[in-house]
């Protein structure tokens, strides 16, 4: 397998995996509701920063087979709130960084 020409195809399945078993392993539904809306938020981050940068299309099917693989194994939590709030955590961190609210760490305004 020539990791440079799929390394995205790659990464997606470790992230269903990843998304799974994390998903698996949290059977309190408060703590599967955090973890999603912080994978949102770390995903917003990802995506505002790669956007312009590199082409998107790879770590947006990173980002969905993370979200892919947690509703597969959201077995004792709702996956409509799960698909909800992660959309959620994505919007926030992508409009809080669209706005320079939350900035990124090599950029001039980072400590303010």
């Amino acid at each position: 397998m020539k990791l440079d020409e799929q390394w995205a195809e790659s990464f997606m399945i470790f992230f269903i995996a990843l998304g799974f078993i994390i998903s698996l392993l949290l059977k309190n539904a408060f703590f599967s509701y955090l973890s999603v809306i912080l994978a949102g938020l770390v995903c917003g981050r990802i995506y505002y920063i790669k956007k312009y940068q590199e082409p998107i299309l790879p770590f947006v099917l990173i980002i969905i087979g993370f979200l892919f693989g947690y509703i597969m194994g959201s077995i004792w939590v709702s996956r409509i709130l799960v698909l909800f709030f992660f959309s959620l955590g994505f919007a926030v961190s992508y409009y809080l960084h669209m706005k320079n609210i939350l900035v990124k760490f090599k950029s001039e305004n980072f400590i303010k």
